[in-house]
């Protein structure tokens, strides 16, 4: 009973177009607090303290802390003598400072600013720390406009998808084979002399195909897509009609997702 359930949640989203791939963004927070306090700032303003529960999780956190300008607190602790993270998985993979002695299983966990490995020390010692957003990257299946698209992300989801960091460029890669068409909607707008996203993120990250960014577009090809074969960006005819990236936050996306289980659960119309 429970496999044709699964099966029936997977079919439903099928049948919407929709594929979607978690992301976790971490940003560092300067201001100095006791972990608790950082913990209840992060799950204010944020999504949580940052987490990183296995090895690609970790590289990728470890990408978005490279410049950190001081040791800083992740959502890891103590709680019966075991390692928790702040999402409350038990830690299994955790990469301590062992030439220093770590850890002495008691207290939170901060990553060094130096050595990029994990300290524990008391958890009512003041640090900066490390918040995380976790969002989807949604694959729409259907056909829009550029300006389609977008007004579909930002009715259904957040926005249409900005992928300003190596994390959703890699996620971006992956999800893309799963296209119906030859390119997919990406949110990259060239105005006023400058290609920008429409979220507002920086553009530091790209993966414009040979010198495409350093040309000024045409009139008609003023809208940014990721080439499905290639996986480049290119420039494209905001007019055209393609599939398209959507992100969204992972709650949204689950909400829906539960919603499409129950109406999977309701029996057929007699």
């Amino acid at each position: 009973m429970k496999m044709k359930m699964t099966l029936a949640v997977l079919l439903v989203m099928e049948i919407c177009g929709l594929s979607s791939s978690l992301i976790k963004q971490h940003f560092f927070v300067k201001e100095k607090m006791t972990w608790d306090s950082a913990n209840n700032y992060c799950k204010t303003y944020f999504h949580d303290l940052s987490t990183f529960t296995n090895e690609n999780e970790e590289q990728r956190f470890l990408e978005d802390a490279a410049h950190q300008p001081s040791d800083a607190w992740v959502g890891l602790y103590t709680e019966s003598g075991v390692w928790m993270w702040s999402g409350g998985e038990n830690a299994i993979h955790i990469n301590w400072d062992t030439s220093n002695k770590q850890p002495e299983n008691d207290g939170c966990a901060f990553l060094h600013k130096g050595h990029k490995k994990l300290h524990d020390i008391d958890c009512d010692d003041k640090y900066s720390f490390f918040c995380m957003n976790i969002s989807e990257l949604v694959l729409v299946l259907r056909n829009e406009t550029w300006e389609g698209a977008l007004e579909y992300c930002r009715k259904q989801y957040n926005d249409l998808a900005s992928l300003s960091s190596l994390n959703m460029m890699d996620s971006a890669l992956g999800k893309s084979t799963q296209a119906e068409t030859e390119y997919v909607w990406i949110g990259l707008r060239y105005l006023a002399g400058d290609w920008f996203w429409v979220n507002g993120d920086d553009l530091d990250n790209t993966a414009w195909s040979r010198n495409e960014q350093s040309q000024c577009p045409a009139r008609d090809l003023r809208c940014g897509a990721q080439d499905k074969k290639t996986r480049e960006w290119i420039h494209r005819n905001c007019e055209e009609k393609f599939n398209f990236f959507c992100s969204a936050q992972a709650v949204k996306v689950q909400e829906q997702q539960k919603q499409q289980e129950n109406i999977s659960q309701m029996p057929p119309t007699q």
